[in-house]
């Protein structure tokens, strides 16, 4: 056997657990508008390193650490023996080598909505005040409903010892305007948003989110010929409310999940103030189940209540929901399978659906490799129902359908639907749907 080889086979049974190490010094270069103490967690953990595995495992922990204060676009790790008359017998040197982000950053892209897309832009200055902040600028214009321009002040606290509990607070100005075409109506909201989240980790991992909102509400109709109903609902009124959610997720993947579950809930109290009032809480499940060859069985429900306070006088239309989608209870139009007024959905106080799902691979994937990870099949089985938790109201449907990956965000599908129950007031979709979003029922 050659020297050459047999050196590099002895050379890679090295074990680096057993190679004494400590780090002397850690360097941290390019900090042009960055205060050192914005950094110096980042060397807490290669201090405690007492061989060389550690060295590097605690450097790419470093380096990661460093992407996620927002500062820097690209970190470079350099480790090097160290050296003067205080260096140790076993001790290195980790130099971490970053490039600030630039001072103005803007982008352009597209979003994915619930059952939408839109073309958003983004101007931010980020790192304003040299411990992470920033503030940005950000439009985005949909085609089919909501146009948002929001001006957005950030702060993370990931530097403190509070690190893995990864709070953030933020303050929002904001324009929105949501159009509500089947119900002909459009909802302009203009305000002002504080925000405040933090995980807690024990007894388990759970992100909460608490919210202040205070915003003018004006709706207006998007027709001559609207029921009084809905119209009835129109002008200006002030908003105040406090808004906390809470996400549990312990899926293994955010879009095509194999197991583990999901819970989310937001709830909302509004009358702190202004001519609002009323208390809402919505709720999403999924629990995954994998089987065998690659089937994938999934229990999907949503539940969502709007009830008056003392103070209610009207509930307003924009804060009810609207049953039936492809994103809800397939097999319908979005808002078609709800309470209506003269043929046009109003929305309901209560709504309620389930999915049951059987989802699998393409047939053949192993031919098309990589890609085939980005599609799935599915049968489904969706039933739903509004202003009653009884099966009175239902209505399900049942069908087979394709989903496609969007980049771990979102995902199409393109379902065949066979609606089983249904009213003769009901928009029902008996053949092929067409769905995109990131949460489906």
């Amino acid at each position: 056997m050659p020297k050459t080889t047999r050196t590099v086979r002895e050379q890679a049974k090295v074990d680096l657990a057993k190679i004494p190490a400590q780090v002397d010094r850690v360097n941290v270069s390019g900090l042009l508008r960055t205060h050192n103490d914005y950094v110096l967690k980042a060397a807490e953990g290669l201090f405690k390193a007492t061989n060389f595995q550690d060295v590097m495992i605690e450097s790419l922990n470093a380096k990661s650490y460093l992407h996620e204060l927002g500062i820097f676009k690209d970190v470079q790790v350099r480790i090097d023996v160290s050296k003067g008359d205080n260096a140790s017998p076993n001790g290195y040197e980790v130099t971490f080598k970053g490039q600030e982000l630039s001072r103005l950053v803007g982008s352009v892209g597209t979003e994915v909505g619930q059952n939408e897309g839109s073309l958003r832009t983004e101007l931010s200055i980020p790192n304003l005040l040299g411990r992470g902040e920033s503030i940005s600028l950000q439009g985005s214009y949909a085609t089919t409903s909501a146009n948002e321009l929001q001006l957005k002040f950030w702060k993370s606290f990931f530097h403190t010892r509070f690190v893995r509990n990864r709070p953030e607070v933020s303050f929002s100005l904001f324009r929105q305007v949501d159009r509500m075409d089947i119900s002909f109506f459009q909802n302009s909201n203009m305000g002002f948003v504080a925000d405040f989240s933090v995980n807690s980790l024990l007894p388990i991992e759970l992100t909460h989110s608490i919210q202040y909102e205070a915003s003018i509400r004006e709706l207006s109709l998007l027709a001559k010929v609207v029921p009084f109903a809905i119209r009835e609902h129109c002008g200006p009124k002030l908003a105040s409310l406090l808004r906390y959610s809470v996400i549990y997720d312990q899926r293994d993947n955010p879009i095509f999940p194999t197991q583990g579950t999901m819970l989310k809930s937001i709830n909302e109290y509004c009358g702190l103030g202004g001519n609002v009032a009323y208390m809402s809480t919505t709720t999403h499940a999924e629990i995954n189940v994998p089987l065998f060859a690659g089937l994938v069985a999934q229990i999907c429900g949503r539940v969502g209540v709007v009830k008056e306070t003392k103070h209610t006088t009207l509930l307003p239309i924009s804060s009810l929901f609207y049953c039936g989608g492809p994103l809800t209870l397939r097999g319908f139009k979005f808002g078609g399978a709800g309470p209506v007024v003269e043929g046009i959905s109003i929305g309901a106080q209560t709504h309620w659906s389930t999915g049951f799902h059987l989802w699998g691979p393409l047939p053949f994937n192993h031919v098309f490799k990589g890609l085939a990870n980005n599609f799935r099949t599915h049968l489904f089985y969706n039933c739903g129902g509004f202003n009653s938790f009884s099966a009175e109201n239902m209505r399900s449907a049942y069908g087979i359908g394709l989903a496609f990956k969007l980049a771990d965000r979102a995902r199409i599908e393109l379902n065949y639907c066979i609606p089983v129950r249904k009213y003769s007031s009901d928009k029902p979709v008996n053949g092929f749907q067409f769905g995109i979003g990131y949460e489906f029922v």
